[in-house]
């Protein structure tokens, strides 16, 4: 018997993790023969206000995804919301599969979720974040009224399926490990590497993920030959992180790429450098660890549960206090070297064949039609 499955959520050539993520699962859950998948995308995801980069789009990308889909839906659009959820239920019962990731979707998706929840479909949305990183009471209540309206969760962490029960939220929670992304490019080594240790922080730089943290890290003695690569758009705090990048102590060793990355150029930093650097302030996951997961590249990364339940201290990776610069310039100078990260990147290499977005399909669906129990329970329960 063949199910329907409809994805509701930002795809390529949107950019960033989410649409990635979506389109990757797309992709999997498209191949499936006892699966009839469609996917309801946007046409315009945020208004400028909120999105200060370039683009939203990826302007490398000229291919659309590789299943069939619509781009009709607008975040600011509650007519066009109930169309699309229109059109969708018509097409019968079967599976809603929804991202949820920030509060200011939260209204859209909500909405499309509770009409097709009336409309006899199953709502299964994947938590990437149970809630914003700049916390405030009426981000949470959007998250939250989203969240609300879903029959079951998927979550990468159990941080994020803690963060859910916190809140209030009963429904079943499936933990299913992040996949590593398979779709990134080869690099051609173009790109050389500089001193004794060779670092990268990538994505958007925003004041959560602790950029400031590494900077004022790598002036401490002693890291002299240490060099650190910004690569991606600068959203907050550009001011402080281009004075402290530039400071006499950092004598050159920081280089900001202060612009959008395409996968090409991400493909060059990632395997020039020696390990990955996130000295996040807080994290529920991260599609960045899953990028340097398939470069084989070691993360060093702030010790919050989004990432310890990840990252095993001295095998895959190290880990050091949260907002400790001091710390972090300790395990630089005295533990992270070319030659540990490079045994550890040997480790990370017997690892890839755990994953897979194949599996992490057929495991959301298994569990949406209840053939699996949920997979999470609180510390304590029986």
């Amino acid at each position: 018997m063949v199910q329907r499955v409809t994805l509701v959520a930002p795809i390529t050539p949107f950019r960033g993790g989410i649409a990635r993520h979506s389109t990757a699962l797309g992709r999997a859950l498209g191949d499936r023969k006892d699966i009839q998948f469609e996917a309801e995308s946007f046409a315009k995801l945020y208004p400028t206000w909120l999105y200060p980069g370039e683009s939203e789009r990826d302007p490398t990308s000229s291919s659309e995804a590789p299943f069939t889909a619509q781009h009709s839906l607008n975040s600011l659009d509650p007519v066009g919301w109930r169309k699309a959820a229109a059109r969708i239920s018509r097409r019968g019962p079967g599976v809603a599969v929804i991202p949820a990731w920030t509060f200011f979707l939260g209204p859209a998706l909500g909405t499309i979720a509770r009409y097709l929840k009336r409309h006899g479909l199953k709502v299964m949305m994947i938590v990437h974040n149970a809630a914003d990183h700049e916390r405030s009471l009426w981000k949470s209540r959007l998250s939250n009224w989203q969240l609300a309206a879903a029959d079951g969760f998927v979550v990468h962490t159990d941080e994020v399926a803690h963060d859910l029960r916190k809140a209030g939220h009963t429904q079943p929670i499936c933990v299913i490990p992040h996949p590593i992304f398979t779709d990134f490019p080869e690099a051609q080594h173009t790109l050389p590497r500089r001193g004794r240790l060779e670092l990268l922080c990538f994505g958007l730089v925003r004041h959560y993920k602790g950029v400031d943290i590494a900077l004022r890290a790598l002036a401490h003695p002693g890291l002299e030959g240490v060099h650190l690569t910004v690569a991606g758009e600068i959203w907050e705090g550009e001011k402080d992180i281009r004075a402290l990048a530039q400071s006499r102590a950092l004598d050159g060793r920081v280089e900001l790429v202060s612009r959008y990355v395409s996968d090409v150029e991400a493909a060059e930093y990632f395997v020039r450098c020696d390990a990955v650097l996130a000295p996040y302030r807080s994290v529920s996951g991260s599609g960045v660890l899953a990028v340097a997961q398939h470069y084989r590249r070691p993360v060093i990364a702030a010790d919050l549960p989004g990432f310890s339940g990840l990252i095993e201290h001295g095998k895959n990776g190290w880990l050091f206090p949260t907002e400790d610069e001091a710390a972090l310039a300790r395990l630089l100078r005295d533990r992270v070297s070319r030659q540990s990260a490079q045994a550890l990147g040997r480790n990370i290499a017997g690892e890839l064949s755990d994953g897979g977005w194949r599996e992490y399909a057929d495991a959301l669906i298994a569990f949406a039609n209840g053939e699996v129990n949920e997979r999470f329970r609180p510390p304590g329960s029986s």
